[in-house]
């Protein structure tokens, strides 16, 4: 069952993706955002047959204001994020680390197709902003860098 914070970190990292609208289940509980619904009231289902939450659009997400100096590097495509090249394998990068502008950060992987994304700027990695098989969208932000 999904609680109230895991709910609102997916509405908060929807809000701030180009995605317009987003369906997941857990369990028997489904979330559906749809930025362009009519408003509908929120219900949520008792262990019975999945229900839908609706969240009306467009979101107002919490202040995602990136902090002065800082630069993003985001998704070159869409697909499911993955921090290391292999599972238990080291993370190509972890916060702190310096990086060159063909520094491999991550693998997005879509279709069974793994594609290694350079970050295409020099400086350090200030914070990882996805977990290891996160889907992600085109353009979507996936790391906070502060450039050299």
């Amino acid at each position: 069952m999904f609680t109230i914070a895991d709910i609102k970190e997916i509405i908060k990292l929807v809000a701030e993706s180009p995605v317009q609208h987003f369906a997941w289940e857990q369990g028997d509980t489904k979330i559906v955002i749809d930025r362009f619904a009519e408003a509908q009231p929120a219900r949520i289902a008792p262990p019975a047959p999945p229900e839908e939450i609706k969240v009306p659009g467009p979101l107002q997400a919490e202040s995602t204001e990136q902090p002065s100096g800082l630069e993003t590097i985001t998704a070159s495509s869409v697909g499911t994020f993955y921090a290391a090249p292999e599972p238990g394998a080291e993370p190509f990068v972890k916060p702190g680390q310096r990086i060159t502008a063909n520094t491999v950060v991550c693998v997005l992987e879509a279709m069974k197709l793994f594609n290694e994304i350079e970050a295409g700027i020099s400086g350090e990695i200030v914070e990882v902003l996805l977990k290891d098989g996160d889907f992600v969208e085109y353009g979507q932000p996936l790391f906070l860098v502060k450039p050299e």
